[in-house]
Formats: structure tokens, sequence, C-alpha cells
């Protein structure tokens, strides 16, 4: 059995498996996560350690522009503004009794705050590797989607940060994976980063612009450092018109360089990724990006 047609079985179980948990856990709405993963590759011949950041980079607007150490608010929805690096407390899934179980047995957990279904960055699904198909074939297991890729070098390896948000069975979701190869190998094959490749984020999942600009969010993916941020929750969507506000910490200099023109080859532009849609702004080794219309539909509307 190839590992698309185990996904497709994995998530309708999901599915399934969540009805269930509605009973034991006695919860009106709950979420579910479909996944993507790969093997960890060995890490490069220095081990890259982040340093302090560098001075803030303010946008190029200055009638709009706002020090990262303001805090949000309701009228200028952005993604922890404070630079705070606490991330959202996750309640698990009721693991007691056999449906929570076997949730849990599939790689899936809970976010009872956010009512959001998510996979631990240990999860089983991190063994399997990330081929480009997925995304042609997932439409055929009902997940459409929106989803774009930043591409770079850096430290002896080619990284590929990718992007989804869109309709997943039942569930509105969106997600954020990080991974690399060395240099060479099939464009088609990439790895899931191993705890040494790993990047801190989070993002604000909002259903429309219209939310977005209200403040009005669908959902938060608390920081943390991860390989793959995900968040699936109850819902039906339109993926063009979903808006995600990341934020995506980088290790260093070198690293931030790369990951920009990454942005830019993506189709990102430098502006005030608060309050225009598809742009970054950078403050240290972050980047704040506002993505809406960046990228291909896995489907034809």
């Amino acid at each position: 059995m190839n590992s698309t047609v185990k996904r497709a079985i994995a998530a309708m179980l999901a599915v399934m498996l969540i009805v269930c948990s509605f009973a034991s856990c006695k919860k009106d709405d709950a979420d579910d996560e479909i996944t993507r993963g790969a093997d960890a590759i060995a890490a490069p011949e220095t081990t890259v350690t982040p340093v302090a950041p560098v001075t803030d980079e303010i946008t190029t607007e200055p009638s709009t522009a706002v020090i990262t150490t303001a805090a949000p608010t309701k009228g200028n929805p952005s993604i922890n503004q404070s630079g705070n690096n606490n991330s959202n407390t996750n309640q698990s899934a009721d693991g007691s009794g056999f449906a929570g179980s076997l949730v849990n047995a599939l790689g899936y957990n809970y976010d009872a705050k956010e009512g959001v279904w998510y996979t631990e960055k240990d999860s089983w699904q991190r063994s399997a590797n990330f081929i480009s198909h997925y995304d042609a074939l997932a439409a055929f297991a009902n997940m459409t989607y929106l989803t774009t890729t930043v591409d770079f070098d850096y430290a002896g390896l080619s990284w590929r940060l990718q992007f989804w948000k869109g309709q997943y069975g039942p569930f509105g979701g969106a997600e954020i994976g990080v991974y690399n190869k060395q240099p060479g190998q099939t464009d088609e094959l990439y790895f899931c980063a191993d705890d040494d490749h790993m990047m801190y984020m989070t993002y604000d999942c909002y259903l429309t612009e219209q939310d977005y600009r209200s403040g009005n969010k669908f959902f938060t993916r608390g920081w943390q450092k991860h390989w793959w941020l995900t968040g699936f929750k109850m819902a039906s969507v339109t993926p063009a018109d979903m808006v995600m506000s990341a934020r995506i910490r980088t290790y260093d200099s070198t690293m931030h360089g790369a990951m920009e023109q990454g942005l830019i080859n993506a189709g990102f532009r430098k502006g005030d990724a608060r309050t225009q849609m598809d742009t970054y702004r950078k403050s240290g080794f972050d980047f704040y990006i506002l993505w809406h219309n960046v990228g291909i539909l896995n489907y034809h509307e």
C-alpha cells in the first residue's frame, strides 16, 4: 500500500474517530488534521545555532509602520507582534476510552482552547517523506487547498517551506511545513526537517480577508519550534478566501537573506504584512508574512 493511499485511509479513519470522540469528550465541535511528513536527514557538518537578532527593520511605509514591540489590536490583527516566545497551551483530546486512544494512535491531538485538531511533531507521520504529487492527488481524497512553496539553499541543504490553506474533508485548516534535502536530489522529493532543522513559527488563520481586517480569527497555532505546524477545525471554507498571518524565525542573517529571496521568488513582496496582502516584513531574524492569493490551487474551480 503506497503512502498516498495510507494518507487517504488515515484521513477517513480520523473523521470517523472524531465523531466517536465527540461522545467520549462531550464536545460540541472538534477538528482533524491531514498530515505530510518525511524521513529525517542528517544534519549539515556544522550545527546551526541561532544567535542574537539583528536590529529590527521597519517596513518601508512610515505611515503604517509599527515597531514590533506594539501589541496587536482587533483592528490590526497581526500575529504575535509583541515578539514574545510564549506558545499557546495545547490541551489534548481526552485519551481515555477507545475512541480517544485510536485518535491519538493515528497521530492526532486536540487543542480544546482553539477547538483545533493538530499533529504533534513526533507523530508517526514524520517517518514518511513528502512528494509533490501528494498535492495533485489530495483533491481526490476531498482535500482542496491553495498552496505555495518558498525554496532556498542554506547550510549545505536545499530547503522548502510550504504553506497550505483550505478544505480537508469536513475541516477547514492551514499548514506550514519545513522540509529539506541534499542538493541535487529530485525536486519531487523532500524530507521533513529533523530536530536540528526545525524552525520557530506561529500563525493566525482567518476565513476571509474581511475577517482578517476585523480581527475575527478562525484559530491560532501558537509560537513553537516545529517541522510541520498544522490546525484543522470543523467548517466549510473557500481556500482562495482564507488568510494566514504567519511569523517564522530564521537561524541567522545568512538564512534570513536566503529565505527572503525565496519569498520574493514565490511571489511575495516586501511591504507592511499587517495591512497589505501577500507581503512580508522583517524584524531581526523573523519574517512576518500575510498570505492570501500567492500560490496555486490543487483543484479546478
